[in-house]
């Protein structure tokens, strides 16, 4: 990075020192970090029925660095942009997302496989992933997960089978039903709603317990933890 630039953001720094206690002790951004973490992202929300491209960029902009997107595509679909000017690493690799004023607007931290996550309260979890990392097309797609499964426990025949239904329940929730003949120590509790998260399929009962999935090979999805009760997910 040329050194007027090094410079201003190191006055950039000091100036917002909302901005500068979330980055490195010393109160200014790395140029290490930077040229790490400038790339063509695309941003989702929770189930990934939104999108966007964002290009982080290296050059100054406002109080920060500057992020390119397509402001009429973007914009109503993700309404928090509209109060974003410009980006700056943050502590631990975190991608912090700033306003004119240097106020953080959404800090996404660093995940797994290039994907970073941020929750926003009152609003909800948004995903921003790397490109030079991750392949969209290899991602789960929320319309995947729609229909009929069978719930059991591993290698054995099966003993549930429950929908995943496209009938919104909620924020980022969607309602699901388990079918005639489910057995009771396969699926404890009232299975109510069902979510993408990360990547994984949580289903959630009407009393709060959550039952998470992640996805392995041949469409099988495995409950994890998996223990104290092992149990697959697949397709009938």
């Amino acid at each position: 990075m040329r050194a007027h630039s090094l410079v201003f953001l190191i006055g950039l720094a000091l100036a917002t020192p909302t901005v500068a206690q979330t980055m490195a002790p010393e109160g200014k951004p790395d140029p290490a970090d930077i040229r790490s973490l400038a790339a063509n992202y695309e941003l989702t929300n929770a189930d990934e029925t939104l999108k966007c491209v964002i290009t982080l960029d290296t050059k100054p902009a406002g109080r920060g660095l500057f992020l390119g997107y397509d402001r009429t595509i973007c914009n109503p679909r993700f309404g928090f942009l509209g109060e974003v000017a410009a980006w700056l690493p943050g502590v631990a690799g975190a991608i912090l997302m700033i306003a004119p004023d240097g106020r953080i607007v959404s800090e996404f931290t660093e995940g797994v496989g290039g994907v970073y996550e941020a929750i926003r309260e009152n609003d909800g979890v948004y995903f921003f992933a790397n490109l030079q990392f991750v392949d969209p097309s290899e991602r789960v797609q929320i319309a995947d997960i729609f229909g009929d499964w069978v719930l059991s426990p591993p290698g054995e025949p099966e003993t549930c089978r429950i929908t995943l239904s496209d009938e919104v329940a909620g924020n980022e929730l969607f309602a699901a039903r388990v079918q005639p003949g489910c057995g009771a120590s396969v699926l404890q509790g009232d299975l109510a709603t069902w979510q993408l998260e990360r990547g994984d399929i949580a289903l959630r009962s009407q009393n709060g317990d959550v039952l998470r999935f992640e996805r392995g090979e041949e469409n099988i999805w495995t409950k994890v933890p998996e223990k104290p009760r092992p149990l697959t997910l697949s397709r009938p």
